[in-house]
This record gives C-alpha cells, structure tokens and sequence, in this order.
C-alpha cells in the first residue's frame, strides 16, 4: 500500500511540474493517455491494395514515432489505443461471427526482455470494439529469430522459416482468422504463419496491422 501510494504521490508531482503532452502534436492531455483525439481522429487511413492483408493507416511520422514507443520504449498502452481506433475504423466492414483475433506470437526470450507482445495489446483494444475474441494459444514461435528490421525482402523471407509451430485447438476448422501484428513490411512473418495454419487445416485467413510500410 504504501509502495501505491509513493507511486501516485510521485505521478502526481510529475503531471503537475511536467504535465503530459500529446506525442504527435504536442497539446496538454486532459484524461486521454499518449495521443489526444484530435490527432487519433485526423490518423491518415492507408489505401489497401493487398488482398491477404489489411493495414490501417498510413505509415507516416506519426505512425512511426508510435510503433517505435510501442515496441521500444515500454509503451505497451499506445498498443492497446492504436487497436481501438483500428477498431472504430473497421468494425462496420469485418465479418465478425465466427471469427477469432490471433496476435503474431513473440518468442519467450524476446518476451520477456520486452515485458508485453505488442500484437497483442492490439489486439486487446480492437477486441473490445469489435466484440472479437482474442486467441493467443493457437501459434507459438518456437525459434527466436533476428530482427527482421534491417534485412531485405528475401532475407527476410528465409529468417522467417519455420519460426512458428501450431498448437492443437478444438477450434472450427471455419473460423475466420485475423492474424494481427504491429507493422507490414515484406509480409514474411505473415505469410509464414498464415501456411502453418493452412497446413493444419484452416483456410480463412487474412492479416491486418496498424500500418505497412510497403511502398
């Protein structure tokens, strides 16, 4: 209890001295957390062209400093945020009956040095837009391979083999799948998760992120 309360004490002290902004714009935070709804609202949609993956916004500065929050400095809220307005933004178009959220696993070892999978904390705020279950035990990663950040498409492609492994599910074989994960580049994680699912029998499948930085 007492931990608690230095905690707030400490938070108090902090908004009132140094009160929180806004990352893209700047602007003093009223009740929201990181991002104000002004710049939530004005997030620039991508213009989908893929016809196995759906990417929400655009990849731009704002969607960049975002990610890079999100996965890098233990900012495992913006996730969740980016997942809701993902959420708001589609959930008159998706088929959500008989369909199921699956966050691109993380492997235990990077897991646990970052503390939280990304994917999944988007897929917590679409969930609870969308009305979407959430199914984080069909797939695992059972290797811990490099960081796909800086290798090329086909490098990427071969770093990404074999990484996933399927865990047995009583679930309809009819579900439609929504693997879900940060940022689109070449697609190679995607693709390769998706045949491991097609090779134990699943078929409707699509990914979605919040952003691809596919040109």
């Amino acid at each position: 209890m007492i931990s608690a309360y230095i905690k707030n004490a400490i938070k108090c002290l902090t908004d009132l001295f140094f009160p929180p902004s806004c990352m893209i714009c700047g602007e003093y935070l009223d009740h929201e957390m990181y991002i104000c709804q002004d710049c939530l609202k004005n997030l620039e949609l991508h213009k989908n062209e893929s016809k196995t993956s759906l990417s929400v916004f655009a990849y731009n500065e704002s969607i960049k400093l975002l990610i890079h929050e999100l996965k890098y400095n233990n900012r495992p809220e913006i996730g969740y945020i980016l997942g809701k307005e993902m959420g708001k933004r589609l959930k008159e178009y998706l088929i959500t009956e008989n369909a199921v959220l699956i966050p691109v696993p993380l492997h235990k070892k990077r897991l646990r040095k970052r503390g939280y999978n990304q994917s999944e904390k988007i897929c917590e705020g679409f969930s609870e837009v969308s009305g979407i279950k959430i199914n984080k035990e069909l797939l695992f990663r059972r290797i811990n391979n490099i960081s796909q950040t800086k290798l090329n498409a086909l490098s990427r492609a071969d770093n990404v083999k074999g990484i996933f492994s399927f865990s047995e599910s009583e679930l309809d074989k009819e579900t439609h799948i929504i693997l879900v994960d940060d940022l689109i580049t070449t697609g190679a994680t995607s693709k390769e998760a998706s045949s491991v699912l097609k090779n134990n029998g699943f078929n409707n499948f699509f990914a979605m992120s919040v952003a691809t930085s596919t040109k």
